[in-house]
């Protein structure tokens, strides 16, 4: 019985491994699960080239989900280069 419990309590706090990231929500125009340097232009965000090449670890021209993860403070959450996409939203933390 204790195993049965525990195994229900372990099973509901965790999270689906594939759960849309709010980088990909917000950044992904065209929905392929990868952003390219032109979909953040579009979006209004500037000086993105030296981020960006930094940012795509394995050079292919776009962000993965888990290079948009290690980029968000150097592109997705820095005012300096995406101004009008950081809007707070009411109700969101973090």
């Amino acid at each position: 019985m204790k195993k049965i419990l525990s195994i229900a309590i372990f099973s509901f706090f965790i999270s689906n491994v594939s759960a849309d990231d709010w980088r990909m929500e917000k950044f992904d125009l065209n929905k392929d699960n990868l952003i390219s340097q032109g979909e953040l232009i579009q979006l209004g965000c500037v000086k993105t080239s030296k981020m960006f090449n930094y940012a795509d670890r394995n050079g292919d021209g776009v962000l993965n989900q888990r290079e948009a993860r290690r980029a968000t403070h150097l592109i997705f959450k820095n005012r300096r280069v995406c101004p009008s996409i950081l809007k707070p939203m009411n109700g969101v933390r973090g």
